[in-house]
């Protein structure tokens, strides 16, 4: 995605002015923060509006909540995902024991709560066998994020 020089590429830019022009949504994938946040801006400046750093808080790209305040303030949504609290070393899988757990407390306090709900969006990365169906995934992080004190709809 960037060059020994650390600017994005010619081609990312290319691909983000066509995804600009077809309006289409550009999610950073497993890049790191200083990746994302790079691909981010030159995604503005391509005229993309729909960019979303996917599973945010995940080991595999752990954003700090300061670069996630600053991927919010260029526009960018941050994914927050309903696996985080499954993984770990008490994981129920044993493919996701090596992963760090992502505790609901800490997505509810340090990101939403500090950052913004309207700046994230819930997505579950289930759908592995073993694991909950999406749908139910996604209802149980909800109701452990309200339990952690999110609240149900956002004020203005």
């Amino acid at each position: 995605m960037l060059g020994t020089d650390r600017k994005v590429l010619p081609a990312v830019r290319d691909v983000l002015r066509i995804c600009a022009e077809q309006k289409l949504v550009v999610q950073t994938g497993h890049l790191s923060p200083t990746e994302a946040l790079a691909v981010i801006a030159a995604g503005r400046d391509a005229g993309v509006d729909r960019l979303v750093v996917t599973h945010a808080q995940f080991e595999v790209v752990n954003m700090s909540v300061a670069q996630m305040k600053e991927a919010a303030g260029m526009g960018a949504k941050l994914e927050l995902c309903a696996m985080g609290p499954l993984l770990g070393p008490e994981a129920h899988l044993e493919w996701m024991r090596h992963w760090r757990r992502v505790k609901v407390e800490e997505t509810a306090a340090a990101a939403v709560q500090d950052i913004g709900a309207q700046n994230f969006i819930l997505a579950t990365d289930l759908g592995q066998m073993g694991n909950p169906s999406p749908a139910d995934g996604l209802q149980l992080f909800v109701l452990d994020l309200m339990k952690a004190g999110m609240a149900k709809e956002i004020k203005s």
